[in-house]
């Protein structure tokens, strides 16, 4: 996927990673182990492969986007935008566009709550916090129990083992 961004066009990965065109496959993402799971590049992977500007104007796109779909009486302005932007690029490089489509999604329906009227830099870095973090969450389950599915593969399973050393339940105990 890497080789395939850095001889893309500019043009042509904001086309097709604008916000319009992947909220309309947003409803793919059922879940955020779909956006986890998806082939979708990251945030870092824009920023390694095009430029550091390249991302931070893909995620103002994104920013705008949303600014406009939620018709707020406070909209952010385009410096509020950019600053966000540059937050957003700088600390959640890690996250796949996949996990944007989802979050804003997300955002859009009102599972983060009400807006009341006005978009902030503090509201929208929240969001990315919580969902970062639920994020994270997730995969620290899901990592602890693809070990564990694993373990119990192992025809020794020095844990069970040494348990049964240990309540002297062992035939050299």
């Amino acid at each position: 996927m890497p080789q395939a961004i850095a001889t893309t066009s500019s043009e042509r990965l904001l086309s097709v990673y604008s916000p319009v065109n992947c909220m309309r496959h947003a409803g793919k993402l059922a879940t955020i182990d779909d956006a986890m799971n998806s082939p979708a590049p990251t945030l870092g992977t824009f920023h390694r492969e095009k430029s550091r500007d390249f991302t931070i104007g893909l995620v103002m796109g994104w920013l705008v986007y949303l600014n406009d779909l939620l018709n707020l009486k406070k909209p952010m302005s385009e410096d509020q935008i950019e600053m966000c932007a540059i937050e957003i690029t700088d600390t959640f490089y890690s996250l796949k566009m996949s996990d944007l489509a989802y979050l804003f999604r997300r955002i859009i329906s009102g599972q983060y709550g009400e807006f009341y009227e006005s978009l902030t830099i503090s509201k929208v870095l929240t969001f990315f916090r919580e969902y970062f973090d639920e994020r994270c969450k997730h995969a620290a389950r899901e990592s602890e129990r693809r070990h564990a599915d694993f373990s119990s593969l192992d025809t020794f399973n020095y844990s069970r083992n040494l348990e049964r050393v240990w309540h002297g339940e062992s035939e050299r105990s």
